[in-house]
């Protein structure tokens, strides 16, 4: 039986039976925010389960595309897959676990003839109901097994919240694993994970919902959600185990053969075999994710298919595959799925394209991302660990994918330092938020203008306006021939003024005027060769072909040069005072501030940072004239000027001086001695004296040996420095002193302050002291040992404490239990003496059942715990249930 004749038949089976057909949803969740893709049949149906929607039928049957994101590192092997196809049978309220299990049964024996004694179901642990029902089938007892929602038989929900409940799986039975110790002693069974058993079934038996809290509550009616995997179901049927050799996964595995010029052998080529699966099932995902409306990007989803097409390209690469080929995989891919899944067919062309731009972008790229990574394994040879900031930059910027770093990685018996990455990960996630404008994604459009022919030119470095023509227009729905007012969109000109954002600086902002019309331009890019205006038209229209003249904002571009200019400052004192070890780990250079990420091992002392604005200020009143130069790039590094490992750079590039000896001659470029020479595109004042000033607002650790500093210039640091300058003169006048004798006011009102807070203190002490003394005779005698169970008057929780240290000094063989209400929270503190530790009375866990009553939590000690809770009107009760379970046990 073929892949697609399971479908039908399944489908078919149910509609019999009263079920509607319903077709499958996208693989991008519908108003499901606690879902990043569609990963299971029944999430289209969580509004009709929860009650709060209508369901078209009580019964309903589906073939859902799903994908799922779990060891995608496995995707290779002859098991996983991130996208596959998921059978299910839906009740809303109607049939329950006789008829879900009877069908499952028929389905399974009578329809796709699988044989009924290689067939075990598991249910949850104490669910009799529907082991008895299996029993009813024909499965024998020894096959019925009882598991633990920790074994798999509790599901649910798909995200933080929604329905769940308790299930029921069937899996099939290969027959004895070879070296499985449990298969040789006859004891294997599911749990045992050595691949006998596959799991092909899964019949849920939803009747909760699980809130965010982690609690569940009751559904409006008990539904059935059950769910084969159509692919695993297959392999069955056609006595595979290797999914990837089920007959539509096996034509797609061959057109990568074929590409490869490799055999697929999983027996003899392991490796080989590994590589043409993740080139195919990736290929597959891929086309099915761009169909559905996902493209390529740094975030969500759109990383998850970016990581999928490299992964894929990696793997060809692996296996010696030189030229492009996800176009020819998705094409195969594509044909395989046209009856059951038309949409394919329709973006066929659009997914290829896609696939064929990335796949460009990333071999660019490949090749050399692996040839640094070898370097830097060469480098840490000795730790036989790749720093994380390494393993980011290999991602960021050469394109080499943390998953491909671990693999290389590990195959050469080196360590990846995972949290590293995720600290810079979490640095790009952070630029990377906002920038989403009315047409999606940043990626999107460098997806568009990828594809088209168009180049424009920077001209800005020595001008703010420039006259040129409108080459392409684009508006929410793509490229147009006129932009009417009020419109958002995308303006290119043959030549420009405006700068767009790359190296860290931000693009410039300003307007584009034509004879019959007025673009405000809010955000300026660079997508391929093309730089692109974002803005709005605020008066008339703007019309392709049309002669236009563009205008830099004067004053935004001259903050941001100031902040460019003063990063230059900043990197050369840093490495003047902390060392040359001090490298540029990233950049924001805005009109507002900038701020400067640098490796360095500790925080610098204050003097040091004191000492580096000092530095900056002093270049500043130098008034150091600039020279730029266009050279190769060798020469610019022999020249001394600094390059990055996070840059690209091209064979002619642009090198920045400041140099202090070359005075009023910009002519002078033999300068030997630079206070700053980098490599770098942006925009720069024509001397330092224009920055006007330096200002350090924050140092801050970012990761290990990883640091960043904020900073103001020009109208900003003046802005902030009178703003501080106001904040002190203030506070001179509440603490009635002259600002200089601030310091000496706040220093003895903290001393003021620690005497009196200690005075409080052995206040306090004494208080429960004197508690304490006359809680004492209020203890009882329980097993010959006094029992003191109370509840008390505090300030704080810090209170209890000495109060039941005294209490349990003052009794020799005693337990003590106190409660108190503070700030409308219950607080428990619970003491006992060794001798009564010993006969299994423990504070540890008398403080969790009295916090647990409370709706709290808490531990410590066996002779001493402490705990809190929500609810103050439970105090009595949690003390009563202490004195129970106290009596109980002496």
């Amino acid at each position: 039986m073929k892949v697609d004749e399971v479908r039908q038949a399944f489908l078919s089976f149910f509609e019999a039976r009263g079920h509607r057909r319903i077709p499958s949803s996208s693989l991008v969740p519908h108003g499901d925010p606690t879902l990043l893709f569609t990963t299971a049949g029944m999430v289209q149906f969580k509004p009709y389960f929860m009650g709060l929607e209508e369901p078209p039928a009580r019964r309903l049957t589906s073939i859902q595309r799903c994908f799922r994101t779990t060891d995608v590192e496995s995707v290779g092997d002859d098991t996983h897959l991130t996208l596959f196809e998921m059978l299910g049978n839906f009740s809303v309220g109607d049939y329950f676990k006789d008829d879900a299990i009877a069908w499952a049964w028929e389905f399974l024996t009578q329809v796709l003839k699988i044989d009924g004694s290689r067939l075990w179901a598991t249910v949850f642990t104490d669910d009799d109901e529907a082991a008895a029902l299996w029993l009813a089938q024909g499965v024998p007892p020894e096959r019925i097994l009882r598991y633990t929602a920790e074994q798999g038989n509790w599901w649910g929900p798909p995200g933080d919240t929604g329905p769940m409940g308790p299930c029921s799986e069937m899996h099939y039975d290969w027959g004895v694993t070879p070296g499985c110790e449990a298969c040789a002693k006859n004891e294997c069974h599911p749990d045992v994970g050595c691949g006998r058993f596959l799991e092909i079934w899964n019949l849920v038996f939803m009747t909760y919902y699980r809130e965010e809290d982690g609690s569940r509550s009751d559904l409006p009616a008990a539904n059935i959600d059950t769910g084969a995997g159509l692919e695993r179901l297959a392999s069955v049927v056609q006595g595979v185990r290797n999914v990837y050799e089920t007959d539509e996964l096996r034509d797609i595995v061959a057109v990568a053969e074929r590409i490869s010029g490799r055999r697929y052998e999983p027996a003899e080529s392991p490796d080989v075999a590994f590589a043409l699966r993740a080139m195919t099932e990736h290929s597959r995902a891929l086309s099915f994710l761009v169909t559905d409306g996902v493209l390529p990007s740094n975030e969500g989803r759109g990383y998850v298919l970016r990581r999928l097409l490299r992964r894929a390209v990696y793997f060809g690469h692996k296996i010696g595959v030189r030229e492009a080929f996800l176009a020819q995989i998705v094409d195969a891919a594509v044909d395989r799925s046209l009856r059951t899944h038309p949409a394919l067919a329709e973006q066929r062309e659009f997914i290829k394209r896609v696939a064929t731009v990335e796949e460009a972008r990333f071999r660019a790229t490949l090749d050399r991302g692996i040839a640094l990574l070898e370097e830097v394994m060469a480098r840490e040879a000795a730790t036989h660990r790749i720093p994380g900031r390494d393993a980011f930059v290999l991602y960021d910027t050469h394109g080499l994918p943390l998953e491909l770093t671990l693999e290389v990685a590990q195959a050469a018996g080196f360590e990846v330092d995972r949290d590293g990455f995720e600290a810079e990960m979490e640095r790009q996630r952070e630029r990377s938020k906002g920038e989403e404008q009315f047409q999606g994604r940043e990626d999107d459009r460098a997806l568009r203008y990828a594809s088209l022919d168009i180049a424009s030119a920077f001209v800005g470095y020595d001008r703010n306006e420039q006259r040129s023509e409108v080459i392409h227009l684009a508006g929410a729905a793509g490229a147009v021939d006129r932009l009417n007012e009020g419109a958002e969109g995308e303006v290119v000109l043959r030549e420009t003024a405006f700068y767009p954002e790359g190296g860290g600086q931000v693009g410039d902002h300003g307007e584009i005027v034509t004879a019959s019309g007025r673009f405000h331009v809010t955000d300026t890019h660079r997508y391929s060769g093309a730089i692109v205006h974002i803005g709005r038209v605020t008066a008339g229209w703007i019309g392709l072909g049309e002669a236009a003249e563009g205008t830099v904002d004067p004053v935004r571009r001259l903050d941001t040069a100031r902040n460019h200019t003063g990063t230059h400052l900043l990197h050369a004192a840093l490495r003047s005072v902390l060392g040359t070890h001090v490298r540029q780990a990233g950049s924001y250079v805005g009109p507002d501030r900038l701020r400067f990420d640098y490796t360095h091992p500790e925080a610098p002392s204050e003097e040091a940072m004191t000492i580096i604005q000092r530095i900056v200020n002093e270049k500043i009143r130098a008034d150091i004239r600039s020279a730029t130069f266009e050279l190769d790039y060798e020469e610019a590094i022999q020249r001394g000027a600094i390059a990055f490992f996070e840059d690209r750079y091209t064979d002619r590039v642009r090198m920045v001086e400041y140099c202090d000896s070359r005075g009023l001659d910009p002519e002078h470029v033999h300068t030997s001695e630079c206070y700053s020479r980098e490599l770098c595109g942006g925009t720069h004042l024509a001397a330092t004296g224009q920055i006007g000033s330096f200002v350090v607002i924050s140092d801050a650790s970012i990761g290990a040996g990883l640091r960043r500093i904020e900073a103001l210039t020009g109208r900003s640091a003046e802005a902030f420095v009178e703003e501080r300058l106001a904040l002190v003169n203030s506070l001179a006048r509440r603490f009635r002193v002259p600002a200089p004798d601030l310091a000496a006011r706040v220093d003895a009102l903290e001393q003021s302050l620690a005497e009196e807070r200690k005075r409080a203190e052995e206040a306090a002490k004494r208080a429960s002291a004197g508690a304490a003394d006359e809680l004492v005779g209020r203890a009882t005698v329980i097993g010959g040992v006094s029992v003191l169970i109370a509840r008390v008057v505090v300030e704080s929780a810090d209170a209890l404490r000495p109060m039941a240290e005294r209490l349990r000094q003052q009794l020799t063989s005693g337990f003590i239990t106190l409660a108190a209400e503070i700030d409308g929270r219950p607080n428990f503190i619970v003491a006992a003496t060794d001798d009564v530790v010993t006969r299994g009375l423990r504070a540890d866990e008398m403080v969790k059942l009295a916090a647990s009553i409370a709706g709290g939590g808490g531990g410590g000690r066996p002779q001493m715990a402490q705990a809190g809770g929500r609810d103050a009107t439970k105090i009595g009760e949690a003390l009563e249930a202490v004195r129970a379970a106290a009596t109980e046990r002496l």
